[in-house]
């Protein structure tokens, strides 16, 4: 059986490879071990990451439940760093915006933006400008 680690490794491999399948399986198998160990951070990371390929892939319906409960987690504990929920933010609100939820989506652009800012990512705060700007717009 692979380590948490190996599985992450291999779903990163998989996913740059364009396996987009066998990514979300090592994905899903490191998310099992995190949830295994009450590893909440590292459980998040890795469903946030599924959802990330399911959003690559266009499948909206999966990847919103796994984002939100990806922010579930990262907002509920202490030890999270900004970047993380940040860069969790980022693809809820592409999401949101694909799904028509323009207010939501918003929302989520704006928090993303303020997280960015405080921890200095000029190029994250650059895009939630553009996509803010993009939404008012509309």
């Amino acid at each position: 059986m692979a380590t948490a680690a190996e599985a992450i490794a291999e779903g990163r491999k998989a996913r740059s490879e364009g396996d987009f399948t066998v990514a979300r399986e090592r994905y899903a198998a490191a998310a099992q071990i995190y949830r295994a160990r009450k590893d909440d951070l590292a459980y998040a990371h890795a469903i946030r990451h599924i959802a990330d390929i399911y959003l690559q892939e266009s499948k909206l319906a999966e990847a919103g439940p796994l984002y939100e409960e990806s922010l579930e987690l990262y907002r509920a504990n202490l030890g999270t760093k900004i970047l993380d929920l940040a860069n969790a933010l980022r693809p809820y609100a592409l999401l949101n915006e694909g799904q028509g939820n323009p207010e939501l989506a918003r929302a989520l652009w704006q928090e993303a933006r303020h997280l960015y800012n405080s921890i200095r990512i000029e190029p994250g705060v650059s895009e939630c400008d553009a996509h803010i700007r993009k939404l008012q717009q509309s």
